[in-house]
């Protein structure tokens, strides 16, 4: 019998508890309980760290107290059966656990060695060599593609006058009269009551023609977004490549600070609506790419075999099945990519989106609460139409 089966049928037949709490990381990393291991392996530096530190209460809290609820849950039975046999070498771990407690050990130690493990050893040259490189990238591209930006400038200033042209020559009835017939099909009279408040309080207070200014923004940027993100969803479920090189682009994109995409913006598109559309678009692209893909993945298999049978080709498989079965997922997508566009009206106004969110910002500047609080609601009216408005609709058993 070997040395690790032998470990097994010791734990098996019910070591003592209070025991197994006083050695806890080697019978946890024993028993394969990685959760537990991790836990009480920072806990155990934690509280040597104290400890060296003279907070000698504190460090011998936290040594018995992560201890005393590991011998509490042993026995009450909380995670019984979650233990198993770990199939990697368990050596390891408790390894690393005594490397982590010498590290903090000699971390508490005086001399120079101590100073080098408490403060990570950073390089002020090679941060200014990387953003000083990245600083000359975008110079240069904006001296070598100056006019293209000036194309792309002139494209979206266009788009989105001609959306805040044409959505300001309706009067304000037309809006009710449209927008309350969509809604009393979509959910029936309690979404048609929610959509007159929100038009009603946008009329109310004033902020009707700068509500136009940011729905403009917003469906301008719902554009850009439905025709390039439809079609690399389609791309990124139809080939494991590309879905691979941008499932880290989309998580970058997803976790990177809404201010942070200013920068490039302002840098290439200077200042004004064409640089907001493209932050936003940037920010609320990502949800529908994904959704989109997830919507083609989960297309049935047999309704393509089916299709290819037949004698289908494979744009006529994708037009005629997969986006139709596929549209609920690509729906929500729009759904998300207008609720994210809207995320962005304060940040945008930053560099000239101008709208609700101008309103927003010069209150924060201003310290004037109650305009501020005003304007977000709007903010919040305007999402609230989107929302209902872009809903599914309810059949007649629904209402």
């Amino acid at each position: 019998m070997s040395r690790t089966d032998e470990v097994n049928m010791h734990i098996s037949s019910g070591a003592p508890i209070l025991w197994r709490g006083l050695v806890a990381p080697v019978s946890c990393a024993r028993e394969g309980r990685r959760v537990r291991f991790g836990l009480v392996a920072v806990a155990d530096c934690l509280a040597l760290a104290l400890l060296l530190n003279g907070r000698f209460l504190a460090g011998g809290a936290v040594l018995a107290g992560v201890r005393a609820v590991l011998v509490a849950a042993d026995l009450a039975g909380f995670g019984r059966g979650a233990a198993q046999p770990e199939t990697a070498p368990w050596r390891l771990a408790i390894l690393a656990w005594l490397m982590a407690l010498a590290a903090v050990l000699a971390a508490g130690l005086p001399g120079q060695p101590a100073d080098w493990l408490r403060r990570f050893p950073s390089s002020r040259e090679l941060f200014q060599s990387v953003s000083g490189g990245i600083d000359q990238v975008i110079r240069s591209l904006t001296q070598s593609l100056g006019p293209v930006f000036d194309q792309i400038r002139n494209v979206l200033n266009f788009l989105i006058s001609a959306i805040e042209q044409g959505l300001g020559l309706l009067p304000w009835p037309v809006y009710f009269l449209f927008l309350g017939l969509m809604a009393w099909r979509r959910g029936g009279a309690g979404v048609l009551a929610v959509v007159w408040l929100c038009l009603g309080y946008l009329g109310l207070f004033g902020y009707w023609d700068k509500a136009i200014v940011t729905s403009a923004l917003v469906l301008a940027s719902l554009c850009v977004c439905m025709v390039i993100g439809i079609p690399l969803g389609i791309l990124m479920a139809k080939n494991r490549v590309v879905g691979a090189v941008l499932e880290p682009v989309l998580d970058f994109m997803q976790t990177l600070p809404s201010f942070v995409y200013l920068l490039p913006a302002v840098a290439f598109f200077s200042i004004g609506k064409p640089p907001a559309l493209m932050a936003t678009v940037i920010f609320a692209m990502p949800p529908l790419i994904r959704l989109t893909a997830l919507g083609i993945g989960q297309v049935p298999t047999y309704v393509r075999e089916a299709l290819y049978a037949h004698g289908a080709t494979p744009m006529q498989c994708l037009v005629k099945a997969e986006l139709p079965l596929a549209l609920p997922s690509i729906r929500a997508g729009v759904n998300q990519c207008i609720m994210m566009s809207l995320a962005m009206v304060v940040i945008a106004a930053l560099i000239g989106g101008g709208g609700l969110g101008y309103d927003v910002l010069f209150a924060l500047q201003n310290v004037q609460h109650g305009q501020g609080l005003l304007a977000g609601i709007g903010i919040v009216a305007c999402a609230m139409l989107f929302d209902r408005i872009m809903g599914r609709s309810r059949g007649p058993k629904d209402r």
